[in-house]
Formats: structure tokens, C-alpha cells, sequence
């Protein structure tokens, strides 16, 4: 498999190897233990991500041939491409990846309701994910003072349906990034990621685990918790 990108590049074949190396044990146990069937598996992106040396798509190459190698088939796999509805997608095309790879755009108006936030207000996701037995969040990831981007906003507002876009923001609007925070979080809950791969900026501190460890760590990180 090959990512459409120079895999000669000293960058990205470092990158490459860091990500392989997060996937071999994450949060210190086999890959295995957290997928440990041949599940149907989404592997979940922000298409509108920009992403000029093609770290995205190689992370995606990488995460899908770990997949394999722990009993995943690729029939079983597919990608799902999230992000603000009418945005200019920048990995539209992903023709490389749908060689062998089936590749999916998010429709906010295809959903069904995954659960609720602890207020009750639904919590709905691309209706591809009714049919996924496993989620694997894939994407670039910065924790801050105060914000988080990335990570837990791959579910939500990343697949979410256009009402829980709209809840989702009224809950920011009201309660700032810590609001928005637990909103993430509590759609995580309800559809629980059981693979995520982060990094940061160019492609350091690549991290592996399940969702709601990995996630729970960027809120600390950026005081939201």
C-alpha cells in the first residue's frame, strides 16, 4: 500500500514509523486486545483537515494495515469522512485509498441516535456508524490552554447530524470549550471509539488508545476536565 505520497520523504517515513510503532501496543497492550475480532471497523477522519505532506492519508495506510495484521480484513474496514458540512473537502478524492479501501462522505442528514448527554439532549451520528462494531478515530490533535482540536471532535461535531451540530454549538456558546468538551465526551460515551490514533502539528507525539483514555488526557491537558 502506498499513501500517494513519497514515501522517501525523511519526514514522513519518520512519521510512518512512529505511527507504527504507537499501533503495536497501545496504552501498553496488543492491538488485538482492543479489536479483537474481525469487526466492521470505521475508521474516522476530518476530510477538510489540511494535509500537505500527506500524514492523514499515511496514517490512514498504516492504521488499516495494522488492522490486518490483527485478524481486521479490509473487506471488513471503511472510511468515513467527517467534517463541516459544505466545506471544501481536501481529501475528496482519496484515490489511492479506494483502491482497496472503501471510502465514505458523511451526510448529516443520515443519522440515527447513538444515546444522550447526561441533560438529554440526543446525540446522533452518521448513520454509517449503526452498522460499525468497532470506531477508530484517525486525525491531527493539539491540546492547549484552554482548547482542545481534533481528537474527540472527530465524533462530534466531526460525523455528527446537523441537530446535534446545532447542540453541540449552543452548548459551547453557553458553557465556552469546557461545554464543548463535554458534550465530545459524552458522545464518545454513547458510541465508544475503540481505537484512536493522534499527533501533533507535523507529525510528533504520535499517541495510541482507546478513546475515552486518550481523549480524557487531551481535556486534562488543556484544563477542560
Amino acid at each position: 500500500m502506498s499513501a500517494g505520497h513519497d514515501i522517501q520523504d525523511p519526514e514522513l517515513e519518520a512519521f510512518r514509523r512512529r505511527v507504527r510503532e504507537a499501533l503495536v501496543a497501545p496504552e501498553g497492550w496488543p492491538l488485538a486486545t482492543l479489536l479483537p475480532a474481525p469487526l466492521v471497523t470505521a475508521l474516522v477522519v476530518d476530510a477538510h483537515e489540511e494535509d500537505p505532506d500527506g500524514r492523514l492519508e499515511s496514517a490512514l495506510v498504516e492504521v488499516s494495515a495494522a488492522l490486518q495484521r490483527v485478524g481486521v480484513p479490509v473487506g471488513r474496514q471503511f472510511a468515513l469522512l467527517g467534517g463541516a458540512p459544505g466545506a471544501k473537502a481536501r481529501l475528496d478524492g482519496m484515490a489511492v485509498l479506494r483502491r482497496w479501501l472503501t471510502v465514505l462522505r458523511h451526510d448529516p442528514a443520515r443519522s440515527f441516535t447513538a444515546g444522550r448527554t447526561p441533560a438529554g439532549v440526543p446525540i446522533e451520528l452518521d448513520d454509517e456508524l449503526r452498522e460499525a462494531e468497532a470506531i477508530v478515530c484517525i486525525g491531527r490533535c493539539e491540546a492547549a490552554a484552554g482548547r482542545v482540536h481534533g481528537g474527540p471532535y472527530l465524533l462530534v461535531p466531526g460525523v455528527a447530524s446537523q441537530a446535534t451540530r446545532q447542540a453541540f454549538a449552543a452548548r459551547r456558546a453557553q458553557d465556552g470549550e469546557r461545554g464543548a468538551m463535554a458534550f465530545a465526551l459524552a458522545a464518545e460515551a454513547a458510541a465508544p471509539v475503540d481505537l484512536a490514533l493522534t499527533w501533533e502539528g507535523r507529525g510528533h507525539n504520535v499517541r495510541a488508545g482507546r478513546g475515552r483514555t486518550l481523549f480524557a488526557a487531551l481535556a486534562r491537558e488543556a484544563g477542560l476536565d
